[in-house]
Parts: C-alpha cells; structure tokens; sequence
C-alpha cells in the first residue's frame, strides 16, 4: 500500500513519474458557479474586483471556471491553499511571458523558473542582502529629503502623486540597485513609459479568448518597451565602461554583480540575460513602493486621526534631521499604516501562476495547464481572516503581527517571494515619515475608485494631490 488511505495494494505512474494511488484518483474536482463557461470568464475579465468580491465570500477554497478551447482558469481563495500552491514551483509554475512582457523583458528574475531562476536569484541575492537594504533606506532618506524640499517651494501647489512617487522610487532604484541616479527628467519619462504599459497589459476579456488568437501591440507600447530596453543598455555600457577603467569604487551593486558573474564558469548566461535583469529592476525595483506610498498617503487623506497618529510619531522620532535605516523601527505606527495599505491596496492584486501537469491542491484536482490566480486583492478583504475587513484600520496590526496572518501576503510567499521585500519595507516607512510630518497630501475623493488591473494594481489616471504645509508648521 502507497498511503493510509490507499485501497489498493499497487501504485501507478502518471506522465510525470508521480506515484498515484486511489486517494488520489478519488480527489475532488474544483467547483464551478452555475452557467459557468465563456460568459462567466468575461465577467471576471470585465468587472474583477466585482467578481473576486463575490466568489471570496461564496466559495471557501477554490473555484473553476472552463474556457473554451483551453484549460481552466482556477481562482484560489483560500489562504492556506494559496501558501500551498506558491511554495511548488514544480507544481505550479510562472505564466510564460506573453509577446508583449517579451517586448521589455523575457528572463528576468520575475519572469525565470528552474534551474536560470536558481542561478539568477543566488547571483544578484548579495545585492538585496541586510548591508545593502541599509544602504536604500538610506538613500530614500536622503532623496526624500529632497522631494521635501521641493514641495515646501510649491506650497498650495497641486501635483500628481503617483508620478511624485515614481520619480522618487525610481531614482533611489537605480542608484542602489545599478549605481546611477537617472535623474528627476528621466525618471518622469519613465512615469510615462509605466504608463503606457499599463495601459498595453491591462487585464481583460483576455483571458476568455482563445489562445490562437493574435494579440495586437501598439506602437505607443513598443516603443515605450524599447526606450526601457535602452535605458538598460544604456546602464549597462556605462557600467562596463567605468569597471575596465577602473572608475567604479565602493561594495558593488546589482549591476556590478552581474558583469563580474560572466567570468564565473559556474554561471551560463542566456543571450540579453543582464538587460533582461536590469529592465526587471528597473520596473520592479521601484514599483511596488511607488504604488504603495501612494496608496497610503491617499488613505491618510481620507483618515486624519491615523494621518496625526503618524505625524506625531514621526516629528517625535525624526525631528528635523535626515533620515535614515536606524530610524525605521522606531517608527510602529507608520508600520502599521503602511501594512494596512498593503492590505487594502496589494501592489501586486494578484499572483499568477500555471499548473505544470494534473496535480493536487488541498483535496482538489488541478488539472495540466490550468491558469490559476491568487488573488489578494479579495484574501485581504475577507471577513474570515479580517475584522471590518474594508476599513482602513492600522491598530489591527497592534493585536498581531503581519507574519503571524496567514491571509496576509502582500509580497507573495513562496521561493518567489519578492526579492526586494525588506527594500520597500524599510525605504517606504522612512518616506511617509518625513512627507506626513511635513505636509498635508490631500487626495482628490474617489481618485482610488478607477485603478486599472495589470500585473500590478496602478491608478488609471493619476492621483490627483495637493501638497501644503500644516498649519502648525
């Protein structure tokens, strides 16, 4: 017998050289909602945030929902079977890049599985390591320093916030991760080439069409894809330059790693890997603060008790003076706000992921192929794991801790947890501390009702903000 709760006294083996037993073979197959098919699909497609809402509340685990002329797209809802499926990459692996994600990047660590996302994630680890987490929070302090500065001079003055966030996030990316500040000019052009990809990877009908089907790419995301590329070549060939001239001095960063690592016969680059890597970080090295930070600073607008909470907090610990990584954990009740943004507002609203042959999930069959999504815009929002569960209330965090949740997961889990989680941790915190102690960001009402659905969640528009100095200020 292969198990305790085999009947039989023989095992088989599927495709994949996995045993299966009768237990297996009498698992259930994951439920479908009443007239499931196409037109199901296209409501989630249409309307998802409406749809995910809907099914979190009725379906405990997991639903199935077929699609024509291809396998299943399966939505896991609950926490426990989430955590499961995203810590077996061999199970369940990354979603190959579409014609369009290929256009900035195929390869990179975000996008990589088996044996190139193994030697990717040990070779650039060193540059995510405590020493260097230390060295961003520093440099957002010092950047953030700046941005103060150039808000106090447009006192009164309305502004952008999204594309205030970008700017700042983008150009401490580059410094610390590829060792150059783009500067504020390139880092708005950046903002705009965001925003076209947004807008050529939005989440959609999509997902119900065949996969025949070709796929349009407009001009506008081409070339916002190809000045990306650019942008890293262009890093890239400085870096060689000033390494072979002996120029670059100091711990090495991202970028540095990565051409040293050429030389090591234990390392096989594919062709494109290193701009494969640094276009990655140029979007993932910055995105997800950027969009958190606005995120939150449009909840303090909309919460003054918890916005003074945080201000007191900071003008108590911070002053007046420069920030920096020593000031982080004295700052609790920025945490707090922070992470309860990130609950309400999970940069990443969902992880994708693609079963790699019939498997199993809890006491469900997955089927070959299946697409499955874990959705945490609707786990955080869940009544069972969260009390008030759509209210903005960061004392939640007082009773329990984020890594004690375990419907609570904005970075992901996994193997392929996000890299850079203590990077926008620290560097976020020390960000709003400085702009909360110094200035009212007062969010337009409803400017987070229209947030378009791409691999991350960003604002469709803009945030429209205005920027002023407190009255006791």
């Amino acid at each position: 017998m292969c198990c305790d709760n085999c009947v039989l006294s023989q095992t088989t083996a599927d495709a994949n050289s996995k045993r299966v037993c009768a237990y297996t073979i009498r698992m259930r197959s994951i439920p479908t909602p009443p007239d499931a098919g196409v037109i199901d699909a296209v409501r989630f497609g249409t309307d998802t945030f409406r749809y995910l809402g809907g099914i979190q509340t009725r379906y405990d685990d997991a639903l199935q929902i077929p699609i024509p002329t291809r396998p299943p797209l399966v939505i896991v809802t609950n926490p426990t079977l989430a955590r499961d499926l995203l810590s077996r990459p061999d199970d369940f692996g990354r979603v190959p890049a579409r014609e369009t994600d290929s256009l900035i990047a195929s390869q990179g660590l975000v996008q990589s599985e088996g044996e190139l996302w193994e030697q990717q994630r040990s070779v650039v680890a060193p540059a995510f390591s405590g020493r260097q987490v230390a060295a961003y929070a520093d440099t957002v302090g010092r950047r953030v320093e700046a941005l103060a500065e150039e808000w106090a001079d447009r006192d009164d003055d309305d502004i952008d916030l999204h594309r205030e966030m970008t700017t700042l996030t983008v150009r401490v990316a580059t410094e610390v991760l590829l060792g150059k500040d783009i500067g504020r000019e390139r880092a708005v052009e950046f903002h705009e080439w965001m925003a076209v990809a947004g807008e050529e990877l939005e989440f959609g009908i999509d997902i119900a069409t065949p996969e025949w089907l070709p796929t349009r790419v407009s001009p506008a995301f081409r070339e916002a894809a190809a000045n990306i590329r650019g942008l890293a070549e262009d890093m890239i060939k400085d870096r060689r330059e000033s390494l072979a001239n002996g120029e670059h001095t100091g711990p090495p960063d991202m970028l540095t790693i990565l051409i040293q690592r050429e030389d090591d016969p234990d390392v096989e680059y594919p062709e494109n890997q290193i701009r494969d890597e640094v276009a990655t970080f140029l979007i993932a090295g910055h995105e997800t603060t950027a969009l958190s930070l606005t995120y939150t600073l449009a909840l303090l607008s909309d919460n003054s008790d918890v916005r003074d909470a945080v201000r007191t907090e900071a003008r108590e610990v911070i002053g007046d003076g420069p920030l920096d990584h020593d000031d982080v954990d004295r700052l609790p009740a920025t945490q707090r706000a922070y992470n309860e943004s990130l609950r309400l507002y999970p940069p990443a609203w969902g992880v994708f992921r693609q079963a790699n042959h019939t498997t199993d999930l809890g006491d469900y069959d997955v089927p070959d192929g299946a697409a499955t999504i874990v959705p945490l815009w609707s786990i955080h929002r869940d009544a069972r794991y969260f009390e008030s569960p759509d209210t903005f209330d960061p004392s939640r965090w007082e009773r329990r801790g984020p890594t004690s949740v375990d419907a609570y997961f904005p970075f992901s889990t996994g193997p392929h947890a996000c890299i850079g989680r203590s990077f926008a941790l620290s560097g976020a915190t020390l960000a709003l501390a400085r702009l909360v102690a110094d200035f009212d960001v007062d969010v337009a009402s409803g400017a987070l009702d229209d947030l378009r659905l791409t691999p991350t969640l960003r604002p469709r528009e803009g945030v429209p903000a205005t920027v002023s100095t407190p009255d006791d200020r």
